[in-house]
């Protein structure tokens, strides 16, 4: 129980951080498959370990929900103090995971260029099309309560959800692309406020997060089985535009701002290199 626990926080904190992907936080660990079973022996009509199955998955969301409220909190610190470097971290921690997923995931399967292609191109596309809003704001105002924001919050929360388990692609980087992450940085790190105001729209990502987990489960099995080398050179060209699209060419670039940026991708190589030693 304790280790499934853990293995959900790594999770949970992987899910918050742009351009690291829970599901791959999973593989490192080595409890994706179980999940993937899990989810799917839910859905059976005749499975003896159903209760096997939810306890857990509920033990890996309770970890997942612990990591992510955490250090939502951390990350609101680093927002404030040192945004350009931490932006830097995350292209550190999404660079340095290429050739791990080449070397682990891709292992025997060959690169096909078309899905790898419009793994490039749907990322460039979100960023290309995304006005941009939210991206600035690292602290913002939390909007009135509205249908139309309930809504929202149960898109983030499928988004979040389907790349919690989906090898290769991180939620809160496509949050941060479409504008949407700072809002949904903000909701988590003021969680323990009790303020309806965030329970309410966090309650509406909740339910948006199950369907996407469900959705999510069921695609990743699809394709692993069926196409796995277009799959997942789909989600390799996801990974490499990642990193690209990230980087800051609206800041004012100083030596020190230059020096602590390279230093921040570097850390974030060494904690990509660190958690591959885990495996």
């Amino acid at each position: 129980m304790i280790k499934n626990i853990i293995g959900g926080i790594a999770v949970g904190i992987a899910n918050v951080i742009p351009g690291v992907s829970g599901g791959t936080m999973m593989v490192i660990l080595g409890i994706f498959n179980r999940m993937m079973d899990a989810i799917s022996g839910i859905f059976k009509r005749e499975n003896s370990n159903r209760k096997d199955d939810i306890i857990f998955i509920f033990q890996v969301l309770i970890g997942a929900a612990v990591g992510i409220v955490g250090f939502a909190k951390i990350l609101e610190v680093l927002f404030n103090y040192y945004p350009t470097q931490t932006i830097y971290w995350f292209i550190g921690l999404i660079a340095f995971s290429i050739p791990l997923f080449l070397k682990g995931e891709m292992k025997g399967q060959r690169l096909e260029v078309i899905p790898f292609v419009c793994g490039l191109a749907i990322i460039f596309a979100l960023e290309y099309f995304n006005p941009g809003k939210g991206k600035e704001v690292v602290n913002p105002e939390f909007p009135v309560l509205s249908v139309g924001l309930f809504i929202k919050m149960v898109i983030i929360g499928a988004v979040s959800g389907a790349t919690m388990i989906m090898p290769g692609v991180s939620g809160s980087m496509v949050l941060l692309i479409l504008g949407e992450y700072y809002l949904f940085k903000s909701y988590l790190a003021n969680v323990t406020s009790f303020s309806l105001d965030v329970i309410i729209p966090l309650g509406f990502m909740a339910i948006g997060i199950a369907i996407g987990i469900i959705i999510s489960a069921k695609l990743c099995s699809y394709f692993t089985k069926t196409h796995k080398a277009g799959f997942l050179s789909l989600i390799l060209g996801l990974i490499v535009a990642s990193s690209l699209v990230l980087i800051p060419f609206n800041v004012s670039y100083d030596l020190s701002l230059i020096v602590t940026s390279l230093a921040a991708v570097i850390f974030g190589g060494i904690i990509v290199l660190g958690l591959s030693k885990i495996q």
